[in-house]
């Protein structure tokens, strides 16, 4: 099993960020619709609750109300994040929208929610398709081109991304550029300007924020990637001082003692924020976790928790089937389904890094390993230095009798600190790569794995 991060988890950071820009940013460009002024709910939404309630009441007592609608919709969305209760309050925030922009289709502020949104369920054509449309009426929106960005990049259209991307930040330089300035560099490979952008990302936000904190989030988890768990766990527990509720963070420091090899602890904070928050990356991180400790009922337990939590997410409207297809073939099951759910993503975005990769290793599944070779190739061609492509590479490229080339990315996977990724990856990647030497392949010298 491994533990792999969410699709694009810089799109919590990114939704966010564009949210709080819609309500707080000042000296806008005059291009920009003047009813902008009027949306400013920000001393509102400190209270969620409340919030909700007013809004209700102004809709009840106004039927046709827009803007009340859209303005229902963002505490909602806001309530979806910061809660991770998203199938309780994302298909109501979607009605909203639908309803707001049924009454007025050019409303801005339902508009750009909109976009935001769509991206959020996965539907980054239909985003894409809203950002340009606001992009064409305002061509300085750098909140349309945030949630362009974030389409672009989930549709594997890299170099639309980052031109986009560019002129946001020459744009407006602050947490929403500088956020997704830092995904880019990390698709190419560069995890020092990856971690540079996003220290910039959280310095550009007062403390308290909740857009610095999940910056700081994608900051320690840039750090452990990077194989520095021990500042990782500083900015988690930094986080926490801050807002003891923030239960990613407490995710995080689950991470880091599973990355430390001390599964026990692990284990113990995992299972300790799936009791204040259950979500599917924390169940995740309990299938490897559990696996480790050869614990195989818990094990099940949590996978088909995650399993149950992808279907919630389809019902709320989301379009998670890259998402279900690698969690199969990584359980081995239903493979049939998986590679049926992976080639349809494949077809949707081929250009896609990940939807190459998971059509990769679907075919490898299926016992189609020397076919899987040209999409895992596809997968590798930005450099990104991700160790799990690396290694399922290393496994399609053995299976598929190339051993030399299994050797090499098998010891690209360990360089790359595999054991961060999954442990139990990295324990077979030893395994198999001290098997391909005695077999005869390119000697190669296993890397120590421990941390």
């Amino acid at each position: 099993m491994s533990s792999r991060k969410p699709l694009f988890s810089l799109l919590l950071v990114a939704a966010l960020a564009g949210g709080i820009w819609i309500v707080l940013s000042g000296n806008r460009p005059d291009a920009l619709p003047k009813d902008l002024d009027r949306v400013d709910p920000s001393s509102a939404f400190l209270n969620a609750e409340a919030s909700i309630s007013y809004y209700r009441e102004a809709i009840h007592r106004n039927p046709d109300a827009v803007e009340e609608r859209a303005r229902l919709a963002h505490v909602l969305l806001q309530q979806a994040r910061s809660t991770g209760r998203e199938a309780e309050f994302i298909p109501e925030a979607r009605q909203l929208l639908e309803d707001a922009l049924a009454l007025d289709p050019e409303h801005f502020y339902g508009l750009t929610l909109q976009a935001s949104l769509f991206n959020t369920l996965h539907r980054f054509e239909d985003a894409r398709d809203v950002s340009e449309r606001l992009l064409e009426r305002y061509p300085q929106h750098a909140f349309a081109m945030g949630t362009l960005v974030d389409a672009l990049v989930e549709l594997g259209e890299y170099e639309q991304a980052v031109e986009t991307a560019d002129a946001m930040l020459a744009l407006r330089p602050g947490l929403p550029s500088y956020s997704r300035a830092s995904y880019l560099r990390e698709l190419n490979g560069d995890t020092d300007g990856a971690i540079a952008a996003m220290t910039m990302a959280a310095d550009a936000e007062p403390t308290g924020r909740e857009s610095r904190t999940w910056a700081l989030y994608q900051l320690g988890n840039l750090y452990l990637a990077d194989a520095k768990p021990d500042t990782a766990a500083f900015i988690f527990d930094g986080i926490l001082e801050e807002r003891p509720d923030f239960i990613p963070a407490l995710t995080g420091l689950g991470h880091v003692a599973l990355a430390k090899g001390d599964v026990d602890l692990a284990i113990a904070r995992l299972e300790e924020a799936r009791a204040l928050s259950p979500r599917e990356a924390i169940d995740q991180l309990l299938v490897e976790a559990y696996t480790l400790t050869g614990d195989k009922n818990r094990a099940r337990d949590a996978a088909n928790r995650v399993l149950e939590g992808l279907k919630n997410a389809r019902e709320m409207g989301e379009i998670v089937d890259m998402e279900e297809a690698d969690f199969l073939a990584d359980l081995g099951r239903d493979i049939p389904r998986a590679l049926e759910l992976a080639r349809g993503q494949l077809e949707r975005r081929p250009g896609h890094l990940h939807a190459n990769e998971t059509f990769a290793w679907t075919l490898y599944k299926s016992g189609m390993a020397e076919e899987a070779v040209f999409y895992i190739e596809q997968a590798m061609r930005l450099n990104t230095g991700d160790a799990m492509v690396h290694y399922r590479a290393a496994r399609i490229y053995e299976a598929a009798g190339q051993p030399a080339d299994a050797a090499e990315h098998l010891q690209l996977a360990l360089d790359a600190h595999l054991r961060i990724e999954g442990p139990s990856a990295a324990q077979d990647a030893e395994a198999l790569l001290a098997g391909l030497d005695q077999r005869g392949s390119a000697p190669v010298q296993v890397a120590s794995t421990s941390r």
